[in-house]
């Protein structure tokens, strides 16, 4: 069994949102801007900012919102 890291870098301008289903595990690195992030059944909801990260922790759907123009890392582990 090999475990591999998957980064995609992704954009989004003020106001737009990314969903994520089944995030649970992944990682968002907040390269610049400002987000807002939601996951079903989780009551919290979390500001990311510049340089901050957070692990989704969650089965369902995330919201990924932007706050200002941004640009994020999704870092994804898959197991081989």
């Amino acid at each position: 069994m090999k475990n591999e890291l998957s980064a995609a870098a992704r954009t989004l301008k003020k106001g737009r949102t990314d969903r994520i289903d089944q995030p649970r595990g992944e990682r968002i690195e907040c390269l610049a801007g400002c987000l807002w992030v939601t996951q079903d059944g989780d009551l919290r909801d979390r500001v990311v900012e510049r340089g901050e990260a957070i692990v989704l922790d969650r089965p369902g759907t995330a919201l990924i919102s932007a706050l200002a123009d941004s640009s994020y890392l999704l870092l994804v582990e898959r197991i081989r």
